[in-house]
């Protein structure tokens, strides 16, 4: 081979060379590629509650911490639900036929002695049941809080949210217990773990099928009750 072609192999064999060094010389040294932060950990819902969310704590606190809507989702008696700040809006037409019929039921409750009110009170009630049963439903889609007086009563994770070791909605029961393996069985039907600290407080767990379909944090000492 001539001399002066070797010599431009040679040249461009360099050059090549040099090119690939600069190049991992800067990925080196870009950031992130040296000491790299480890990435954040996902929260869970635990014991401790969700964002600023904690059990026990009062209304004003909970509303306080800007993670609720400011106004509420539907009232039964004592007992309101909130959303989240993200969750959908309640219709305000909806909230105010529930308010309505509430306020009714509860005229018809205090003087049920007498018949046509009572049979009223009974319609009211069914009514009203069917109206709670679909705020719950609202609340299990959407996450968010229940209020009974002063006090949080629930709190339900937003969807998606998992517990422990990423244990989620569809999760089986031997999943959930190798994540919580001190919860207690509550005849079959569910698990609780005991809240430190807060008396009659429970991370609880529900189960349909053997699959995980609702978990919240939920106060058994505190009721609804009729204003």
């Amino acid at each position: 081979m001539p001399d002066s072609l070797c010599r431009v192999n040679n040249l461009g064999g360099l050059k090549a060379l040099f090119v690939v060094g600069v190049a991992l010389a800067a990925v080196s040294c870009s950031p992130g590629s040296g000491d790299q932060q480890a990435a954040p950990q996902q929260k869970h819902f635990d014991v401790t509650g969700w964002g600023k969310l904690k059990p026990g704590m009062s209304k004003k606190d909970a509303l306080a911490t800007g993670d609720l809507a400011a106004t509420a989702a539907g009232k039964t008696g004592d007992c309101e639900d909130y959303r989240y700040q993200d969750a959908p809006a309640p219709d305000p037409k909806q909230l105010a036929a529930d308010a309505e019929i509430e306020q009714k039921y509860e005229a018809a409750q205090k003087v049920a002695d007498d018949a046509d009110a009572g049979a009223k009170a009974v319609e009211l009630s069914a009514e009203s049941t069917k109206r709670i049963a679909a705020r719950a439903e609202a609340r299990e889609a959407n996450g968010g809080v229940m209020f009974a007086g002063d006090k949080i009563r629930m709190i339900v994770p937003p969807p998606g949210v998992t517990a422990a070791k990423n244990v989620g909605k569809g999760a089986t029961v031997d999943q959930f217990k190798a994540a919580y393996p001190n919860a207690v069985d509550k005849d079959g039907k569910g698990f609780e773990v005991p809240v430190p600290d807060q008396q009659g407080v429970v991370l609880s767990f529900h189960f349909t099928d053997g699959k995980l379909t609702t978990f919240l944090l939920f106060n058994g000492e505190t009721k609804c009750a009729l204003n």
